[in-house]
């Protein structure tokens, strides 16, 4: 009897053809082209395996990029003040959520800190200008005025350097007053409070 004549190669026809083999002491007869079939039948379970194994990767991939958004979407809301379920994470992850939780809260840190310093410096600066004018008043140069625009930076006839601003509030000397007042680009507020 001639084996695997036409049969498809499968698992179950290899071990029917493993098991004549095997009780009888002769040689079967077998299909001549029966090797060829094997190469073939091997060729195909290696695409398929590696299709199979492709797939799985993909899969694989898959759960890890939906972990990993759980775990980024966590840190934000600890960034934030959140108190987000960490009781699954297992330990590279812990270590992922930490590293990138330092990095941004360190980022974050910085960000701010610039701008409370530059805050810090406009009110400083402010301060001063406020200082400068309360001292001008005090002087006897009692007029307030309002800038109705801003004015480019000059000096003036006291010699002192001035940059103006619309809305600005301010005391200047009478002949700088009067100057801008004739060019309309400021307006008196108050006279003679002391």
């Amino acid at each position: 009897m001639n084996i695997m004549n036409n049969e498809e190669i499968n698992y179950k026809t290899l071990r029917k053809i493993q098991q004549i083999e095997e009780k009888t002491s002769v040689l079967s007869d077998i299909n001549p082209e029966l090797y060829q079939k094997f190469s073939e039948y091997i060729e195909n379970l290696n695409l398929r395996l590696k299709n199979e194994t492709n797939n799985q990767k993909k899969i694989i991939e898959n759960i890890y990029d939906q972990r990993e958004k759980k775990i980024l979407l966590a840190i934000m809301s600890k960034v934030r003040g959140g108190n987000p379920n960490l009781k699954n994470l297992i330990k590279s992850e812990r270590i992922l959520f930490d590293s990138i939780l330092e990095t941004v809260i360190k980022m974050r840190k910085q960000i701010f800190e610039k701008q409370i310093i530059k805050k810090s410096s406009e009110d400083e600066n402010n301060n001063k200008k406020l200082k400068n004018n309360d001292h001008n008043f005090k002087k006897g140069k009692n007029k307030i005025y309002l800038l109705k625009e801003n004015i480019p930076e000059f000096i003036g006839t006291d010699e002192k350097r001035y940059n103006l601003r619309k809305d600005d509030i301010i005391t200047l000397p009478k002949k700088i007053s009067e100057l801008l007042i004739k060019r309309k680009v400021i307006k008196e507020l108050k006279t003679n409070i002391y």
